[in-house]
């Protein structure tokens, strides 16, 4: 074995042009897989942190009609149910415009949030404060911006500098103006373009709602959340059908936990890992092919040295190994390359998109498994026609 190892690896070594050549397709193939699997395990990690800084027991609820929305009285009669442990009103994604430093009019999202939000999801505040019940109660002109706020909206680079700065935003038609108070991190991934991003600005709920309900306590989206002891996801069915019968509807309320989000996303990227995965193990399989007729025509070339080893006294099964080892050493070089590959190719593209690429012990398995069980199944047949080669044919071969 050690003699064979050492003839394939002088053989792939004198040939270095076809050993790459003959290696890209299982690299292409495996890296591909590598950087799906990568990239989808870090949007799990991803997506799992985001609902855990929810909690399990929330309840989101959203209106789906503009004239039958969340009212107070339903959030009263809500929290009437003995497992609700409490429940909060916001407005979601209002979209207004406001003016930016350029005095070139900018579309932005509003999120009307009250003071006790972050009982139910953190903000990741970075600098200033959060809204505090006075804020609510005099329904103040203030706001929290993400940290590109600066810089799209106010020229400046520094995310802290926003502390302080007054904007005006048109809300119905009505510009008012607003200080910032708080700057929080980024929901958008650092790479992308500032002329694409439509800025995330949260305001108190009594404050948007005076503007865009007349300050009627109404909004299109609400949080409830169970007590610690008891399933969520047994009660947001409950709930939805309880605020439809109150506004006697129909599927205009819908409510999901974030138990039933989360898995929900889990089994979108299972099924996006899936079908990219088959698409990568095309590749693969065209690689394979590939090994194969480079194998062939190594055969072919070789004929007159199998001749001679055979005349020397090697076995038919001595000559299938060595062929079978040069299959597998290149495909093995190939799988762990597009691991390498792969796995640098997921954390460049994670980092751009604020995910952390993972590499677990399962696409270790899959590379190396993978390109083993491909080099054996396309080598097999180019090592059995060189073993069965007869060696004075062979010898008279040139």
């Amino acid at each position: 074995m050690k003699e064979i190892l050492k003839s394939a690896f002088k053989q792939l070594k004198g040939n270095k042009l076809r050993t790459f050549l003959t290696m890209l397709g299982m690299l292409i193939g495996i890296g591909a897989v590598i950087i799906i699997l990568s990239l989808g395990e870090g949007v799990k990690g991803y997506m799992t942190e985001e609902f855990n800084t929810i909690g399990k027991g929330a309840i989101q609820i959203n209106a789906y009609s503009s004239k039958d929305l969340i009212t107070a009285d339903d959030l009263n009669v809500i929290n009437e149910i003995p497992e609700v442990k409490f429940s909060i009103m916001m407005h979601d994604g209002q979209t207004e415009s406001a003016m930016d430093y350029k005095n070139d009019e900018r579309m932005v999202l509003l999120f009307g949030i009250p003071y006790n939000y972050e009982k139910v999801k953190s903000l990741n505040l970075r600098f200033g404060r959060s809204f505090i019940e006075q804020d609510e109660n005099i329904k103040s002109n203030i706001i929290i911006v993400e940290d590109n706020f600066a810089e799209i909206m106010l020229g400046l680079k520094d995310p802290k500098a926003a502390l302080g700065k007054t904007i005006e935003i048109n809300i119905s038609g009505e510009k008012q103006e607003f200080e910032v108070v708080g700057v929080v991190k980024s929901q958008y991934p650092s790479a992308a373009p500032k002329s694409q991003i439509t800025p995330i600005i949260y305001v108190p709920f009594a404050t948007l709602n005076q503007y865009i309900m007349d300050g009627e306590k109404k909004a299109n989206q609400a949080i409830v959340v169970i007590k610690d002891e008891y399933d969520a996801s047994k009660f947001s069915s409950p709930i939805a059908k309880l605020l439809d019968r109150r506004h006697g509807v129909e599927d205009v309320f819908d409510a999901t936990s974030v138990a039933e989000m989360g898995d929900s996303y889990s089994s979108m990227l299972n099924k996006v890992n899936l079908f990219t995965s088959v698409v990568a193990a095309i590749s693969l399989l065209v690689g394979g092919i590939g090994i194969m007729n480079i194998m062939l025509v190594t055969v072919k070339e070789r004929t007159r040295e199998i001749g001679i080893r055979k005349a020397l006294g090697a076995t038919d099964k001595q000559i299938l190994n060595q062929f079978l080892v040069e299959a597998l050493i290149l495909t093995l070089l190939g799988g762990i390359s597009g691991l390498i590959l792969g796995y640098l190719g997921g954390f460049l593209i994670g980092s751009a998109m604020h995910v952390k690429a993972k590499m677990t012990i399962g696409m270790i398995a899959f590379s190396v498994g993978t390109s083993s069980v491909i080099g054996i199944i396309f080598g097999v047949y180019p090592a059995y026609k060189a073993a069965k080669l007869d060696p004075i044919e062979a010898l008279k071969d040139e």
